[in-house]
């Protein structure tokens, strides 16, 4: 499986245009082409940016997505319009090696980088470490590999109901005996920096 993001910076003062089109602009896409794509915003970051997330089971569905709606022309105009708000777009391809559980109101996501000398041994811990968070919280933890960008990120993600919950699964990790054992072990692997973002689906 993989999973597509796209940044949106608006222009200054086009935040709430932007995400009035883009979100009405997704409905009408997932609605025509049966993709799931979802919307959100950043809480705790950059509070002026819009998120488009999209799972799609293989490449070759995302490719013939992206073909679909830019041939359509229907959507030109709305696409046109929703360009007009814009600042800057980014895009990202990753690849989703553990699956996260099903989607809420909130995600956080934890970025790390691993050392480019132990990029399958870090890969391996990090799949280590999904499986033991996952049963340890009751809430399956996703793990996304880079496809496009920075090939040596890791990428955990989870959802919940409310931040509160968000940032109560790790307080919870923080002070069990297993997983310091587990984060212990994969200190050596990672460069030290590691990023945690909140993210409010619309």
């Amino acid at each position: 499986m993989y999973v597509t993001s796209r940044e949106i910076v608006p222009l200054p003062g086009r935040l709430q245009e932007t995400i009035a089109v883009g979100s009405q602009m997704i409905e009408v896409m997932n609605q025509k082409y049966g993709s799931a794509m979802a919307t959100s915003t950043e809480l705790g970051g950059n509070p002026n940016k819009l998120w488009i997330t999209g799972f799609w089971s293989s490449l070759s569905d995302y490719q013939s997505f992206v073909e679909s709606y830019m041939s359509d022309q229907e959507l030109t105009g709305t696409f046109n319009m929703f360009s007009s708000f814009i600042g800057e777009v980014q895009d990202q391809i990753g690849q989703v090696i553990r699956q996260p559980g099903e989607r809420k109101a909130f995600a956080q996501m934890h970025r790390g980088r691993v050392k480019s000398v132990n990029l399958h041994a870090g890969m391996e811990w990090a799949m280590r470490v999904g499986d033991y968070v996952s049963e340890l919280s009751g809430t399956e933890q996703g793990l996304v590999v880079p496809v496009t960008g920075d090939q040596y990120e890791l990428i955990f993600v989870s959802y919940a109901d409310s931040l509160h919950d968000l940032r109560a699964m790790v307080e919870h990790w923080s002070v069990d005996e297993g997983y310091l054992a587990l984060f212990n072990e994969g200190v050596e692997l990672f460069e030290p920096k590691f990023e945690v973002n909140y993210y409010r689906f619309i």
